[in-house]
């Protein structure tokens, strides 16, 4: 026999939250806007491991950096582009961030859910890191147009730092919600 609580959860996660369509929205855009690369499959691993092609012939499965010619590129449309696609990432993650807090409030986390915004997290965070290294790159040779990008990238360290704290409240409240009562317990 089923017990109810497993019914009603296999219901809840048949339909997607609104939190979860965003974060897997987020990370979708993410891959199609370069901000992060594709993931490589296993073959391209070993491939790199054994002495094979490099992978590199796929300007999508490089790095975000090599996807903006962050090492050669004029140093203004650089520092443009990033700052740009740090902005509109921020963006895009904020509204992800929102609706997990709107969830909250509500207090009806799933675990669909839970896991979609963590994803999306972790996405973010990988944006975070191509966004930064490019920087790097393009500051090693010139430094002009990097402070309004370093605020860009401020503002994105924010909403990420914001979300780790989001993400940690929708743990716990999945948690709570997923502890049986003392009076489902004792039947």
């Amino acid at each position: 026999m089923v017990s109810q609580d497993a019914l009603v959860e296999s219901e809840q996660t048949v339909e997607s939250s609104a939190l979860a369509e965003s974060a897997k929205a987020f990370n979708t855009r993410a891959e199609a806007q370069g901000w992060i690369g594709e993931p490589r499959g296993l073959m391209d691993f070993a491939k790199v491991l054994f002495g094979g092609e490099n992978g590199d012939t796929d300007t999508k499965s490089g790095t975000y950096a090599d996807r903006i010619s962050a090492s050669e590129g004029e140093p203004a449309e650089v520092y443009e582009t990033i700052s740009s696609d740090t902005a509109s990432a921020r963006r895009a993650f904020t509204e992800v961030g929102d609706l997990a807090q709107t969830l909250l409030d509500e207090g009806d986390v799933t675990r669909s859910d839970l896991i979609n915004f963590e994803t999306a997290l972790v996405t973010a965070q990988k944006c975070y890191r191509g966004f930064s290294e490019a920087v790097g790159l393009v500051a090693a040779r010139d430094r002009s147009g990097l402070d309004e990008t370093e605020t860009a990238l401020s503002a994105f360290a924010a909403e990420i730092d914001t979300a780790r704290k989001t993400a940690d409240k929708l743990a716990d409240a999945y948690a709570s919600d997923s502890e049986p009562t003392e009076d489902a317990a004792a039947s």
